[in-house]
């Protein structure tokens, strides 16, 4: 029963529900021939919204074409092909590739404005045999999206410098001390041009590459090294590099021996040169020596090196012996021996008069103590043994400074001398001054006529000499290439007025002198005529005329 109950319920529900939904208006009679006519307003009828009414068509979204760079740098040498690339991403079959240089059209798409220019298909843009005029700023434009890649094309100019095939025009290079390098000179230039290499404004000779080697580079390699390309135009291409070298350091001294005295405040010093900047420091008996009441150091610039002093004050006995100055940098280190004594230092020579046979020279001294003697030394070069000289007139030069010029005037025959000096003060003697060379001319011989033959041509024809000749006071030389002296004879001529005599030489002997039908034994001859084969490359023959 309660089950019948709850199924009418139900249906009546169900009846009211559908009532309500389908309740509509009869039509009436006077319209009922018109089909469409009902209640309906379809004049003021809304467009369904989209959530309401039928979905609209989607469209695919596609992303526009982009540049990862937008700006490139390509770099070139004159007489280079190069390509500058248009490489855009998501490029579709509706846009369109244009080139630009500045503000000037190139390109458009595959088509080319510019005969100077080529298209490549994957819109890369060509350029052959590039020069400067070709250097500028390229733009690539995509249409129509207007996006846009800029290009600076830089053309190198038409000389470069390379250092160990490194582009190095115009810059600083640093070498090392005992490394090698090779500079070499470019040109790109429709015709070869000659190289001319110069080194601090000095012309270098240079292989036919315009190659420059430096082995075992040294402080000399250091400088401007400038290159010129020889075409022949009013402005020539050329190019420069400057070199830094870092060597270890030099270091040197004019006076190996100091004179001092006791009490007095003594000076030693060493100058240097060094690359990178180096550091100095004495050392006595194996110790460095230290700043103290007893020793002072003075840096300074001389003659542009440093110049380091070590200043020794209250000067004993102790003091006197040997000091090392020793200068040291990051490449490697240097030094010089100086003794200090109260003996001499050693003479420098200052000067020579010659007049004549006569011969006057002069000599410097320091000594504090005064001099008591004085020795020279002389003697002709190929000689075994010096003459020796005493007596020798001495005064002070400088009394504050304690120099002494030392004067000695003689008479010595012509030739080719040397002679040096050594004095002595009340502790001892100094050591010899370093040779000095001088020549006394033979005014007689000079008056002579030398003429050389090589067998029975004539060496000397009129003024100009077929093969070099030189004369070094009375000594008349001649040069001859070894390959233009095998198997001739060689023959010199002394002509004093109408006379000659004849001196043949061969290879490898000595000069055998005869005599012409026109000589005469009444005649004064030079009494030897030496001739010498020097070298091995060159022949070289010296006719000495002695009185």
């Amino acid at each position: 029963m309660r089950a019948a109950t709850w199924m009418l319920l139900s249906c009546l529900l169900i009846g009211l529900f559908y009532d309500e939904q389908c309740r509509a208006t009869p039509i009436d009679e006077e319209n009922s021939n018109d089909p469409e006519d009902d209640d309906y307003d379809y004049d003021n009828r809304e467009e369904p919204s989209s959530s309401e009414g039928f979905p609209m068509a989607i469209e695919e979204h596609v992303a526009a074409p982009y540049f990862e760079k937008s700006n490139l740098t390509v770099s070139a040498k004159p007489g280079d092909d190069v390509t500058l690339t248009c490489d855009a991403r998501n490029y579709r079959n509706n846009n369109v590739a244009m080139w630009y240089k500045n503000d000037v059209m190139l390109t458009s798409g595959q088509s080319v404005i510019s005969t100077r220019v080529k298209i490549m298909p994957n819109n890369s843009l060509f350029l052959e045999n590039v020069s400067s005029d070709d250097a500028d700023v390229y733009k690539c434009q995509i249409l129509p999206d207007k996006v846009e890649q800029y290009t600076t094309l830089s053309v190198g100019a038409r000389l470069s410098i390379l250092c160990d095939d490194r582009d190095v025009t115009d810059r600083s290079q640093t070498f090392k001390q005992g490394d090698n390098h090779k500079l070499e000179c470019r040109t790109y230039l429709p015709d070869n041009a000659k190289i001319i290499w110069s080194f601090n404004g000095q012309r270098l000779q240079g292989d036919d590459n315009g190659v420059i080697v430096l082995e075992n580079v040294d402080e000399e390699n250091a400088g401007v090294y400038q290159c010129l390309g020889e075409d022949r135009s009013a402005a020539p291409p050329h190019g420069s590099v400057s070199v830094d070298v870092q060597f270890s350091p030099k270091a040197s001294t004019h006076r190996h021996h100091v004179n001092t005295m006791e009490g007095d405040t003594a000076e030693i010093y060493c100058n240097y040169r060094a690359n990178p900047i180096a550091i100095s420091f004495f050392i006595k008996d194996g110790k460095k020596l230290t700043l103290s009441d007893k020793y002072s150091i003075r840096n300074s610039l001389h003659k542009e090196q440093n110049r380091t002093t070590l200043l020794i004050k209250h000067v004993e006995e102790s003091d006197l012996g040997e000091y090392l100055c020793q200068v040291e940098n990051t490449i490697g280190a240097s030094d010089v021996r100086i003794q200090l004594s109260y003996h001499p230092e050693t003479p420098q020579f200052e000067n020579i008069t010659i007049d004549g046979n006569k011969v006057t020279m002069h000599w410097l001294v320091r000594s504090l103590q005064p001099l008591s003697e004085a020795m020279l030394d002389y003697k002709l070069t190929g000689s075994y043994t010096w003459s020796t000289v005493s007596v020798i007139r001495t005064h002070r030069h400088d009394r504050d400074s304690g120099i002494w010029k030392i004067t000695h005037q003689m008479e010595l025959t012509p030739g080719h001398w040397h002679a040096h000096v050594k004095t002595k003060n009340t502790q001892g003697w100094s050591n010899f001054s370093p040779d000095h060379e001088f020549f006394i001319k033979d005014e007689e011989a000079v008056r002579h006529v030398i003429l050389w033959y090589r067998d029975k041509t004539p060496v000397m024809n009129g003024i100009q000499p077929i093969i070099p000749i030189y004369s070094l006071d009375n000594q008349f030389v001649l040069n001859v290439p070894l390959a233009n002296a095998t198997g001739h004879n060689f023959s010199c001529y002394v002509m004093p007025a109408n006379v000659r005599r004849l001196i043949t030489i061969q290879l490898g002997t000595a000069p055998t002198p005869t005599s012409d039908s026109s000589s005469a034994s009444s005649i004064s001859w030079p009494r030897a005529v030496d001739c010498l084969i020097l070298g091995v490359l060159s022949l070289i023959q010296q006719a000495t005329a002695r009185f």
